[in-house]
């Protein structure tokens, strides 16, 4: 009887033993994998974010140029490199200094009061109006904007101005001229001097400037016909360029525009303007004389493509490079429609035609290709000239194969366009690992070039002996991953 209560009390023992072992372990896994995630929301509250170091909130940063003009922080801060201001969630502050002693690179971060800011604040502010009034200021794109208006005012204003206002002595036409080419700079020099200039107001006020031209002349002939007088057509050029110049420079400014929305916005619009004139020439109008129609359908064109390239703007997050590279592609739709085309020989209108969907499916496959990319503007350059060294090299190549006897269009637009394919395809896929970001899934183009298929070619011809490694050698080898 003992022996069995004295069992039935250690089985008791060891099933407390194990339920107190089972709990502990639940408790311990609990923490282990909950706790992590508990904590999160207090990580992220815990996230720093920058602000301004001024009241104007312009100088983000200081750096050890603009510290040597201020005249600060470089005697307190030895090897002093820059300088940020972090608020945490709690509104307390955080004056970070980076600093460059001895090879190695050193940080401090000095812990700020809010009245303590005010008072930094107030410092920098006062030093940066006494010293430096442009501090903070992003003028990244000045430069290229006052060389665009320069090459404006030397190319078009210069002589549009004598010719619009009918001056006809010649030291008076070369007075105008030289005083308009150097006023191109020096105007648009003072306007931005204060201004932050970006990238995104530089290039859709040089898109604005530029295709004002050909806006000024259409809108001219929307209301004369093309009826008019020369002169006041180059007037009407003249006066649409400087006054869409100013305002692609302003919506720029407002609805403060990365330099990737102006380009995808600028590359709309001149597909739309070519689509546009596309329609008129389907439509006979210019044919007919109808100007006035052909200039309100080349203008409504124009005007869904800037609105359409504002819309798909808002919807991505294009770099410069991203809307360049749409365009290549959508340039080489057109080129490939075109190709097409003639392989038939047919009217006129079929060769608009095809260009002109060629053109629309290749802005949709390049807003595929560049959906998942970030390609600088180096990239993109590059890209383009890719593009067009390929149809150079396949121009090359057509025009030395074939016969000068017989009609050899359709042989060199096809090389050519094969060639700027090919150019495109070799540009794009050797960038595309490092610009590619976000999503992988999405599908991969690779192209590979076969130096075999050269000796295949000219082992063809009849006669010629030629192994079977290179009989059997491509020239171009594609596969598509999805």
């Amino acid at each position: 009887m003992n022996q069995a209560a004295g069992t039935s009390a250690r089985a008791t023992r060891a099933r407390v033993a194990r339920t107190a072992l089972t709990l502990r372990l639940t408790v311990a896994f609990a923490v282990v994998t909950v706790l992590p995630f508990a904590l999160l929301p207090l990580a992220a509250c815990a996230e720093e974010v920058q602000v301004p170091l001024d009241r104007s909130g312009h100088v983000q940063r200081i750096d050890a140029q603009l510290a040597k003009r201020l005249g600060t922080l470089t005697d307190r801060y030895p090897g002093f490199t820059e300088a940020r201001l972090f608020r945490a969630p709690d509104s307390t502050f955080t004056f970070e200094v980076t600093m460059a002693r001895g090879g190695k690179v050193l940080r401090e971060r000095v812990p700020f009061s809010a009245a303590s800011v005010d008072s930094l604040r107030e410092q920098i502010s006062l030093l940066v109006a006494q010293k430096a009034p442009h501090a903070g200021l992003n003028q990244e794109g000045r430069t290229l904007l006052l060389a665009g208006t320069t090459l404006l005012g030397l190319g078009f204003y210069g002589w549009a101005l004598p010719v619009a206002t009918y001056v006809e002595d010649g030291q008076a036409i070369a007075g105008a001229y030289l005083l308009v080419a150097g006023g191109s700079f020096f105007l648009p020099f003072a306007a931005t001097g204060g201004q932050s200039v970006t990238y995104g107001m530089t290039d859709l006020a040089l898109y604005g400037a530029t295709r004002g031209i050909p806006h000024g002349i259409l809108i001219y002939q929307l209301f004369t016909g093309n009826k008019g007088e020369p002169e006041a057509l180059v007037g009407s050029a003249m006066v649409a360029s400087i006054a869409e110049g100013v305002g692609g420079y302003v919506w720029a400014q407002r609805a403060q525009s990365s330099a990737g929305s102006a380009q995808t916005i600028s590359t709309l619009g001149d597909f739309g303007l070519l689509e546009g004139l596309g329609v008129a020439s389907l439509a006979d109008y210019y044919d007919q004389g109808m100007h006035s129609a052909a200039a309100a359908t080349a203008l409504a064109g124009s005007a869904a493509g800037i609105a359409g390239g504002a819309a798909l703007a808002r919807h991505r997050d294009y770099s410069y490079g991203d809307a360049s590279v749409m365009r290549n592609a959508g340039i080489l739709g057109a080129f490939a429609g075109t190709m097409v085309a003639d392989w038939f020989q047919p009217q006129d209108k079929a060769y608009v035609t095809a260009a002109m969907i060629g053109g629309a499916a290749g802005l949709l496959g390049g807003d595929r290709m560049v959906s998942n990319t970030d390609f600088n503007v180096g990239q993109s350059v590059l890209n383009t000239l890719g593009m067009v060294a390929g149809g150079l090299l396949g121009l090359g190549v057509g025009y030395v194969s074939t016969s000068d006897k017989s009609d050899n269009g359709t042989v060199l637009l096809t090389s050519s366009m094969l060639g700027s394919a090919l150019g495109f395809a070799a540009t794009y896929g050797s960038f595309l690992p490092a610009a590619r970001v976000g999503r992988t899934d999405h599908s991969s183009l690779q192209i590979e070039l076969s130096p075999l298929a050269v000796l295949a070619a000219g082992a063809l011809r009849p006669g010629g002996n030629r192994p079977d490694a290179i009989a059997n050698a491509h020239l171009v080898r594609v596969s598509c991953r999805f």
